[in-house]
């Protein structure tokens, strides 16, 4: 198979889906982002790598590699820009899609191959059995790369970023720009956020890897702030999420993404809510999306896994982290049980059993 095998995206969100099935099926990475290749090659060093340029459109190597492909592995649906190419293709979603409406679906059908993440996404996919898709439950690929927890990795992943191993680590993981909270409350955690806490800030990588200027100025502001605070770390995409999570004694979201996967280390949950994004507004996305009501009620139990506020004015932090990592162990049944229908595997494995699934049903 080797070199006919192609994984494209253009956001660096889906890298880490595809880098772990690239690991069992090599192949060539190909993207039409610089920022994304760049970010790639820095973290995924071992990954073959092509440049779509329009410019140079199909005489560039990433057009070249998409040409020849025999099979195309993808994480979003891409139906008109994968629709030339005559490859058989696979999508292997990238996060964790918490919605997956029928108009959703439509979008992938496309696809000769659906590798879902686990028992939420197969069980949307079934409330339109109208719909021919041919999908196999795989898990979550992101999870292949998660570490081993350890005194002694800990200490390695906090130490590089300059922060001590021996405080708890609070990790702030909001939503992208224009919905997330970044605006609203990173300033305030370097400000407020007690000193005997780590605190690691990772905005969305749409805003750390493709910034506007208003992101720049941001992260002007906030490292200047973090200069005036010791143990504190703004990552713009040098570390992996899956490093941050795993050394992470509280992890701070909007209820996104991120917030979930962080759930395969039990890690203590605090929910922000603003009124660009809350429960309120998750609500009104899922209805407007037609989610099945079961499906939408049991998405939002994702705030029932941790201590959530409402942000308004200027927030203070000073408590409200230990309160949350003091209360953690009473939110653990619900963690359990919503990272269960989230995922299902608690384990390491679904490149291997994506390998698989490509190999029986595009092979």
């Amino acid at each position: 198979m080797g070199s006919s095998t192609v994984y494209f995206s253009k956001m660096f969100q889906a890298v880490p889906h595809l880098s772990q099935v690239a690991a069992e099926i090599p192949g060539t990475f190909v993207t039409t982002r610089r920022s994304t290749l760049q970010a790639v090659r820095r973290l995924y060093p071992d990954m073959s790598t092509a440049y779509l340029s329009k410019y140079l459109g199909p005489f560039s190597a990433g057009s070249r590699h998409l040409k020849g492909a025999s099979v195309i592995v993808t994480g979003s649906p891409y139906r008109n820009f994968l629709k030339p190419y005559a490859a058989k293709k696979a999508t292997v979603f990238h996060g964790t899609y918490m919605m997956l409406s029928r108009d959703a679906l439509m979008q992938n059908t496309h696809f000769d191959l659906l590798c879902t993440i686990g028992p939420r996404m197969q069980d949307m996919i079934g409330r339109f059995p109208e719909v021919s898709v041919n999908s196999v439950q795989t898990g979550f690929l992101p999870f292949c790369e998660y570490p081993e927890q350890s005194p002694e990795q800990r200490n390695e992943v906090l130490t590089k970023m300059g922060l001590a191993p021996e405080k708890k680590t609070v990790v702030y993981t909001p939503s992208r720009r224009g919905l997330g909270s970044w605006n609203q409350i990173a300033e305030r955690l370097v400000l407020t956020a007690p000193r005997h806490f780590n605190l690691i800030l990772r905005p969305h990588p749409s805003q750390a890897l493709t910034s506007r200027r208003k992101d720049r100025d941001s992260f002007t502001k906030v490292k200047k702030l973090i200069t005036q605070r010791p143990g504190a770390y703004l990552d713009l995409g040098t570390q992996s999420l899956a490093e941050l999570v795993s050394v992470a004694d509280l992890v701070v979201s909007d209820a996104n993404s991120p917030s979930e996967e962080s759930m395969f280390y039990d890690v203590p949950q605090m929910f922000i809510e603003t009124n660009s994004y809350s429960r309120d507004h998750l609500r009104d996305i899922g209805t407007k999306e037609s989610m099945h009501p079961e499906d939408l009620e049991r998405l939002l139990t994702l705030y029932d896994c941790g201590p959530s506020h409402f942000i308004q004015a200027e927030p203070s932090f000073r408590d409200l982290l230990d309160q949350a990592v003091a209360n953690a162990s009473s939110y653990a049944r619900q963690r359990n049980a919503y990272f269960s229908w989230v995922f299902g595997h608690r384990d390491r494995l679904a490149n291997q059993r994506v390998a698989q699934a490509i190999k029986l049903h595009l092979l």
